[in-house]
């Protein structure tokens, strides 16, 4: 038997042999893509034309390293000659983009899927492909001049600045859009979305601190440098840095919570560095509902107001209705009524509310002694005021108020010795009889 390492010297075998595992490698990397594509959560035309479009780029990588392997030697011989051949070279390579082009375009054709989405992959895989042949033509015409760039050490990293900047946004839409494909709640689907573009954007900073700084004591030098100029003059962008930071620790509120931080009441719809966005509710609609604004509350006003939370561990408030009735009426009567509606009202909320506040008593102390409705009589200008006291949700209180409302009004109704009372002016002239006088 013959020493192997002569054997493998010869070069059209190490060739062969490079070739052999990259096309073992690259069935594999297919399959294992295949794969994940059929268990995710998407519609059948969407996993074939995920299924085409992986197996069709790595056959396209595959393409481009074999003529790595066998042929790079002759291309860069034919580079190095005449601008004839150059522009020889250049006309072939065009010709075989265009070949590959028609290829492609008959095979999305084939697709079962609708027109719009066919144009949109056709334009993608024709942008993908003038991409290559630019450059592989800025190698074949612009290699020196790309080469006297790159010894340019500020244009370098500005190359790879950049470069990276496309790589981090490539991975941060593909993580996106796996993670919109997961079946899982919309709101951890959000938080999911938002934590992947927290991680990338500071793994993004670090990368540019080392194409930049270089060396250690350049890091610690930009670093110093740029924490002093941005205490002087972003410390407001800090505070609502340092405010962000708090909220992810401590948890006060989040996506979802109804709040009410200084001057704003909204439901909480998105937490980002800076600021928490909110759907306003209030301000010149009644009832705690939505206004349609989107407000955008800088997270530094939580240091400096006090926050409220309605929905937090306890998402029930105490909700107050009161009416007037005149002094004749049976008031003992309507005290019953509201009391039986507001009853009704919060009869399944009353289980709820015991099963959260034994909850909250493990971290907080609170406790509510009595969870069913009440009703308060107090004595008016006008006539007598009867007020309800019940618990709803949070989010529910107008439609309670609304509910209780059409039924109080139907009930008075139909007892004629309750009515109600509305401020009243008497008044008499000069000399004439009243009533009492007689």
């Amino acid at each position: 038997m013959g020493d192997l390492s002569v054997y493998f010297q010869d070069p059209v075998v190490l060739k062969s042999l490079w070739s052999g595992v990259l096309l073992l490698l690259t069935v594999v990397v297919i399959l294992f893509f295949r794969r994940i594509v059929t268990k995710l959560k998407i519609q059948t035309e969407k996993q074939i034309i995920l299924r085409k479009a992986v197996s069709t780029l790595f056959l396209m990588g595959f393409g481009f390293a074999i003529i790595r392997i066998w042929l790079y030697q002759v291309l860069l011989d034919v580079l190095r000659l005449s601008a004839l051949k150059q522009v020889s070279i250049s006309t072939v390579l065009f010709l075989v983009f265009l070949f590959f082009g028609f290829v492609t375009r008959r095979l999305v054709r084939t697709l079962r899927i609708g027109e719009t989405r066919r144009r949109q992959l056709t334009r993608a895989i024709s942008a993908i492909f003038l991409l290559l042949f630019g450059l592989i033509m800025i190698q074949i015409w612009a290699s020196t001049l790309v080469s006297s760039l790159f010894g340019n050490t500020a244009f370098k990293k500005v190359f790879w600045s950049f470069f990276t900047f496309l790589i981090i946004y490539l991975v941060l839409f593909f993580v996106r859009r796996l993670i919109n494909n997961l079946n899982i709640e919309i709101v951890r689907r959000h938080q999911y979305r938002k934590w992947a573009s927290y991680i990338i954007t500071i793994v993004y900073v670090l990368i540019l601190i080392s194409i930049w700084a270089g060396s250690t004591k350049q890091w610690a030098t930009v670093l110093s440098v740029t924490g002093a100029g941005i205490a002087l003059a972003l410390h407001e962008v800090l505070l609502n840095l340092a405010g962000w930071i708090y909220i992810m620790i401590r948890r006060p509120y989040k996506t979802g919570d109804r709040i009410e931080l200084g001057d704003v009441k909204g439901d909480v719809i998105d937490v980002r560095v800076f600021q928490s966005t909110l759907l306003e509710l209030g301000n010149w609609v009644d009832g705690d509902q939505s206004t349609g604004r989107v407000v955008d509350v800088p997270h530094g006003q939580i240091f400096r107001n006090p926050l409220y939370n309605y929905t937090k561990g306890f998402e029930f408030i105490w909700n107050e209705l009161s009416i007037l009735v005149t002094f004749e009426s049976n008031w003992e009567r309507a005290k019953e009524l509201l009391l039986k509606y507001g009853e009704e009202a919060s009869h399944e909320i009353q289980q709820m509310a015991q099963k959260k506040i034994d909850m909250m008593a493990r971290e907080y102390l609170i406790y509510f002694r009595k969870y069913t409705p009440i009703v308060y009589v107090k004595i008016e200008d006008s006539g007598v005021k009867v007020t309800l006291r019940y618990l709803t949700n949070a989010k529910s209180r107008r439609t309670s108020e609304h509910q209780i409302s059409k039924k109080i009004l139907a009930a008075f109704n139909e007892h004629e010795d309750i009515e109600f009372a509305y401020p009243t002016y008497r008044i008499y002239k000069r000399g004439e009889e009243t009533s009492s006088d007689k």
